[in-house]
């Protein structure tokens, strides 16, 4: 989550207080003092303040592994199948290119029934999973996330961070990897997430059987974008979820974000199939749709609960956000009742 130094940001310093509060902090940073201004500086549509680059926005369907055994047919895995739409995005600029940037992946799931966990659309029937293409996140809690943009954001210094904290340097540069394909890719949550009652887990998302991405120059700044195009214009694209539960407390902590959870330890299971359907990604407003959908791990049911304070700062900020961006955008602030046809 690589954050760009806000042209304003001396006004609202004063809020900032890691220590105290980091959930506040890190939304006055990514809503107040990047986000924002963007909006009055003239940003139309307003974008995300982080992977606001999208590569492309398509239509699947989550598969629900029918070996699953009774107990573990529970919340979003109770269905057989759900509608879905991905988001396929990265965390740099628009206009830069995309080949070494961080890249996410929003998968939306429509007709989930139930109380969901955020307050303010509790009925709604959709449900998000994020993930992004590294297994750990480059700091280990909220507090962490919150000195970390501090340090890029407020002080304009994020190197003298970076070299007191070698760890997230390292675990940042690896995020840096090159990616052929986003259809090809490895994704992690890096955050784990409840699992009913008792269990933990961590979700990751496999391709399963993707051919070789087509040639596309290197140095096209929308490359990730057009592979994509070119890819699903000629096949869908089968990619399994796995769920890796946590079977070690020690080993597989809940809010060390940059612990590695073991696979040797638990091997993660193939709980569904996600098949991205053959598509063209450009179709008339299908570009607008990804951008005005929002992702936030807290849409979902209490059996899938995010878990840690990175978590518990995502559901105000992605959410203050979302409402920002659609506000200004003049786009329903309400969850869709169904997916896009």
């Amino acid at each position: 989550m690589h954050l760009l130094n806000p042209k304003h940001h001396s006004h609202t310093t004063k809020a900032v207080n890691c220590y105290a509060n980091p959930t506040n902090s890190l939304k006055e940073m990514f809503i107040d003092m990047i986000q924002f201004p963007r909006a009055l500086d003239g940003q139309c549509p307003v974008r995300r303040p982080v992977f606001s680059k999208q590569h492309g926005m398509a239509k699947a369907t989550f598969i629900v592994n029918e070996e699953l055994p009774a107990h573990q047919r529970i919340g979003i895995f109770e269905y057989d199948q759900l509608d879905a739409w991905v988001r396929f995005s990265s965390d740099t600029k628009p206009g830069l290119g995309d080949l070494k940037s961080t890249i996410g992946i929003g998968i939306k799931l429509f007709g989930v029934t139930g109380e969901k966990l955020m307050e303010s659309e509790p009925d709604a029937l959709t449900a998000d999973f994020i993930l992004q293409n590294h297994d750990v996140f480059f700091v280990n809690t909220a507090r962490d996330m919150c000195e970390f943009t501090y340090a890029g954001v407020v002080l304009r210094d994020y190197d003298s961070y970076l070299k007191d904290h070698e760890e997230t340097a390292q675990i940042l540069d690896e995020m840096q990897k090159r990616e052929s394909s986003v259809a090809t890719a490895v994704y992690g949550s890096c955050l784990p997430y409840a699992f009913g009652g008792d269990d933990y887990v961590k979700y990751k998302l496999v391709p399963i059987n993707v051919p070789p991405a087509p040639p596309i120059p290197d140095n096209n700044p929308g490359y990730l974008r057009d592979e994509l195009k070119q890819r699903l214009l000629k096949e869908e694209v089968h990619m399994g979820f796995y769920l890796q539960f946590r079977t070690d407390e020690d080993e597989m902590p809940l809010d060390e974000a940059m612990v590695r959870w073991p696979e040797n330890i638990s091997a993660p299971q193939l709980f569904a199939t996600l098949i991205i359907h053959k598509q063209d990604i450009d179709a008339p407003g299908q570009v607008a749709y990804g951008e005005n959908l929002s992702y936030n791990p807290w849409h979902t049911l209490e059996a899938h609960k995010p878990i840690g304070s990175i978590s518990d700062v995502r559901k105000v900020v992605y959410e203050e956000g979302a409402s920002l961006r659609r506000n200004r955008n003049g786009i329903p602030l309400t969850e869709p009742h169904t997916a896009r046809k």
